[in-house]
């Protein structure tokens, strides 16, 4: 088995589905594992997934700094819009160049990669708070 695949295998997924499981989410675990299986059927690309999870992390940070509210609140939706877009125009720009190929199959290997990073910012913004509030509980006086 590759590094890349032992990683995401061992060091990532299944500390994740079990963290999932534990925390009775398991039917995001099972929906995740569903997506991944798709993916391998489907012959997207892992790499464009993996680029694009990384900059729909910085993007959804990016719209969650802004100064306009409506940005904030829907941070994630946001991300998503603005990363497909550019991955779909990077697309088309590589079919105008000599040697680079543009294909369907990347620009919705982008998205999902999109998709992935939202789905993991969310779950780790609940993950945190749900620390931060037990924290509080613990942390609090007795009256």
């Amino acid at each position: 088995m590759g590094d890349i695949k032992r990683f995401l295998k061992m060091d990532l997924g299944y500390p994740l589905r079990n963290f999932l499981v534990a925390n009775d989410m398991s039917s995001i675990s099972k929906f995740m594992i569903d997506c991944l299986h798709a993916v391998q059927k489907a012959s997207l690309d892992p790499g464009h997934i993996g680029i694009y999870f990384g900059f729909g992390v910085l993007l959804y940070f990016v719209f969650l700094s802004s100064k306009n509210p409506g940005m904030v609140r829907n941070s994630a939706a946001f991300a998503v819009f603005m990363g497909t877009v550019y991955g779909i125009l990077n697309e088309i720009f590589q079919s105008l160049l000599p040697y680079r190929t543009a294909s369907v199959e990347d620009a919705v290997s982008n998205l999902i990669g999109l998709l992935l990073a939202q789905i993991f910012v969310i779950l780790f913004v609940l993950a945190l708070k749900s620390v931060l509030n037990r924290r509080k509980k613990v942390e609090a006086p007795a009256d």
